[in-house]
């Protein structure tokens, strides 16, 4: 076997124990993921000091940051959405469209909307998630959280052109767990997150955990005098495993997310007060099931054959305040449906110098959207001259992918190793889409008087209806060769290629009778090409690492949503060429058994070197002049230039029953654009964050006490921030999303 595909059994015991290492308890029980044949589970015991390697990770030719759960826990990291500068070149927006969303760029590649095709792949338990929406994960079950940058797909699993965020939970075996985790905060949050795991008697095996999440609003709609922008998030996940022998076994995982968070009230600039205008409450419904079945079968000492299929589903029913305005205007009522299947045949070997992956992969996704849009269709502040054209849209999206994969190592002498796969892809995508009026009569108007009905109300007249197909083919190669100075210094060189899937528009919503030329003309895959060396060094005492990585990544095809100069609409399509070159590295040193730093830092240079489109460009009567399109040369979309993050853990020198540490972080992010028309009004500004949390455990870890401060100086910054002049180049409206305040968060937990 691979040894990437041992990752999850070396790093469970490996990396959490030597994550631990800084002795933040006197005697911490570890309890450690399935071994290699998932037969049993091992438990690793760390008394004090440093015992064992992280040297899955330093092996593998691929930059990657590996965080197991412990690591999570002492960084004060306890949801998927505080990821955020966590990694090198790895970047999150700190606001998104409701709480469940999130957006993931690596090295400048990335999807920016909800609907779209993730570029950064991300797994739970090798299930890949199919939207950013849903992608909220916080329970205590988490066991590793891995960062793979560059393309991915040769050696299995759904492509990702730019990464993998791949999350691995706690796998049931011999070893009893129970924990319980109660916490209190400012905001009125509150949560309570259960994991129980063990033998059920015989060769069953079992594990649950649940968590649920509550919290206020931190700002306000003055309109409504309601709060916005709060927390009520249940979700829950179980294992079923069976282990017929020492070869053969079976596992079933079943979960789900109930939310009623509000989704984002976006606050009014205007203002300067944190507070939402908009008459319409930003609600939402979301209910999400998946469930997954695994079958593993070792069929010699070389061979091991797996098997996947799941199922994935949600349903989402929200309204999403786009402006933040008093008056409406572009808020969107949605329901979107997702389901989504996925199966997969594997065949691993090991042969000692060689070893290889190869099997099948099979998709389909089924995505549905109801858009009722409160398009505005004249330039005003005044409620009298105000006017909308309210539309629905009904939209039927389905994808079909079916990818072959081969990728296989080979050791030339115990220095020289080079690794080569391929994946080809065939994938289909057809597009169904309608799109009404909510106004019977021409011109099809509505004032402000009346939109919350317009937005609720029946459909009306039909303005077009379409359909549309297409299919593709595309291989996606990759090589790297791999040096060793010695055990524990490294040399690398990788070439790969991923591309993001083609398709159809996912926003076909111009009201007028061309429109259907978004939902007709289809996009091609963007392809991304990555050039790429590495370096990767652990001392023998282990008590520094440090990796390094420098890249070039060419874009063909890339994929922007602008004006088309062929179809003369907005839309999606293969709007040009363009490159990211950058530099990134990470270290880990320990001067002492109860001091430990970790740091990061990068560097990426993201721009569109070709724009196949005309550089447009609008100047108003009053002086003002915005970028109307993209152009060549512009700044790639959340791509920050310069990413850099600090974090210390010291074993405090205190006496009295058991052990108290001390965490800090300080992270830095340079300002970057949220599109390529590169407009200051779309610009994230400078942002750096600082978090500490103070730490004690008694003797064994059994008891935790765990008090947190995110956001230490309750910086406020707007993003992304939005602007819309009016005919004379006056803000109709500036809006934005801040990140969240100051938070304190008290935390006590128990385990057995």
């Amino acid at each position: 076997m691979h040894l990437r595909h041992r990752l999850p059994a070396l790093l469970a015991g490996v990396a959490a124990a030597a994550l631990a290492a800084p002795g933040f308890t006197a005697e911490t029980t570890i309890v450690a993921a399935a071994t290699a044949d998932q037969s049993n589970v091992d438990e690793l015991v760390v008394v004090g000091r440093r015992e064992g390697r992280d040297e899955a990770v330093q092996r593998v030719p691929v930059a990657i940051t590996s965080l197991s759960g412990l690591k999570l826990e002492q960084q004060g990291i306890t949801s998927i959405r505080e990821l955020g500068n966590i990694a090198p070149n790895l970047f999150q927006s700190r606001v998104a469209v409701s709480y469940l969303n999130t957006q993931l760029f690596i090295r400048g590649v990335g999807e920016p909307d909800a609907q779209g095709e993730p570029s950064v792949a991300v797994t739970v338990d090798g299930v890949y998630q199919p939207k950013n929406v849903g992608l909220q994960q916080e329970l205590l079950d988490i066991d590793r959280i891995e960062v793979q940058r560059g393309p991915q797909g040769q050696d299995g699993g759904h492509a990702g052109p730019a990464g993998t965020l791949a999350i691995t939970t706690v796998t049931p075996g011999n070893t009893p767990q129970f924990r319980v985790q109660a916490s209190y905060g400012n905001y009125n949050d509150a949560r309570l997150g259960v994991l129980a795991s063990g033998p059920l008697g015989g060769k069953w095996y079992g594990s649950i955990a649940a968590g649920y999440h509550r919290r206020d609003g931190f700002s306000d709609n003055t309109t409504l005098d309601r709060e916005v922008n709060n927390v009520n998030y249940l979700s829950g996940r179980g294992k079923l495993r069976y282990v017929a022998n020492d070869a053969l076994e079976f596992q079933l995982t079943i979960g789900g997310i109930h939310d009623r968070s509000t989704t984002r009230g976006v606050q009014d600039l205007l203002t300067n007060d944190f507070t939402s205008r908009n008459q319409l409450y930003p609600y939402n419904r979301f209910d999400q099931l998946s469930a997954a079945f695994n079958a593993d079968r070792r069929i010699d000492d070389h061979l091991r054959l797996t098997w996947m299929a799941s199922a994935y589903g949600f349903y989402q029913n929200a309204l999403f305040d786009n402006t933040g305005d008093f008056y409406g205007r572009n808020s969107q009522i949605v329901v979107y449906k997702d389901r989504a299947y996925q199966t997969e045949l594997k065949l691993a070997g090991d042969y000692g110098n060689f070893s290889f992956e190869t099997g099948l992969f099979g998709y389909r996704e089924e995505w549905f959207t109801n858009r009722r849009a409160n398009t505005p269709v004249n330039a005003t502040n005044d409620p009298a001259l105000i006017r909308y054209r309210p539309i629905c849209t009904l939209i039927q999206q389905n994808s079909d992918i079916v990818a072959g994969y081969a990728q296989g190592s080979l050791a030339l002498g115990p220095r020289l190793k080079l690794t080569a796969g391929s994946r080809l892809q065939w994938e289909r995508r057809t597009n169904d889409n309608q799109l009404y009026n909510l106004v019977a009569t021409a011109p099809f108007r509505s004032n402000t008087s009346n939109f919350q009905t317009v937005l609720n109300g029946p459909v009306q007249a039909l303005v077009w209806s379409t359909s549309a197909q297409k299919d593709w083919t595309t291989l996606q190669p990759k090589a790297s060769i791999e040096y060793s100075l010695n055990d524990d210094t490294r040399f690398y060189g990788t070439i790969g290629r991923g591309d993001k899937s083609a398709g159809f528009d996912y926003r076909a919503q111009t009201p007028t009778p061309t429109g259907y030329l978004q939902a007709t003309v289809p996009f091609n895959p963007e392809k991304v090409t990555n050039y790429e060396i590495g370096f990767k060094f652990t001392t023998p005492d282990t008590r520094f690492r440090f990796n390094a990585a420098a890249f070039y990544i060419q874009f063909d095809d890339i994929q922007i949503t602008t004006n088309d100069p062929v179809t003369t609409i907005t839309r999606r399509y293969n709007a040009g060429k363009g490159s990211t070159r950058g530099l990134e590295a990470e270290a880990t040193i320990l001067p002492t058994d109860g001091l430990q730093f970790d740091l990061s830092a990068s560097y990426l240079d993201a721009r569109l070197d070709e724009f196949y489109g005309v550089a447009t460009r609008a100047t108003f009567p009053n002086g003002l002049v915005l970028n109307t399109s993209p152009f060549a040369g512009a700044v790639l979309p959340n791509a920050p230039r310069y990413q850099a993050r600090v974090a210390g853990t010291w074993r405090l020198p205190v006496g009295g029953p058991g052990l108290w540490s001390l965490q800090g972080d300080v992270s830095f992010q340079s300002k970057s654009y949220t599109d390529t028309n590169n407009n200051a009004f779309a610009q994230l500004p400078d942002q750096t964050y600082a978090n500490a949390q103070l730490r004690w455990a008694s003797t064994g870890d059994r008891w935790t006490a765990i008090l947190s401060v995110r956001n230490i100086g309750d910086v406020r910054y707007a993003l992304p921030p939005g602007y819309a002049p009016a005919s004379n180049g006056t803000p109709l409206y500036r809006t934005t999303n801040y990140n969240d305040p100051r938070t304190v968060l008290l935390t006590v937990g128990w385990r057995l």
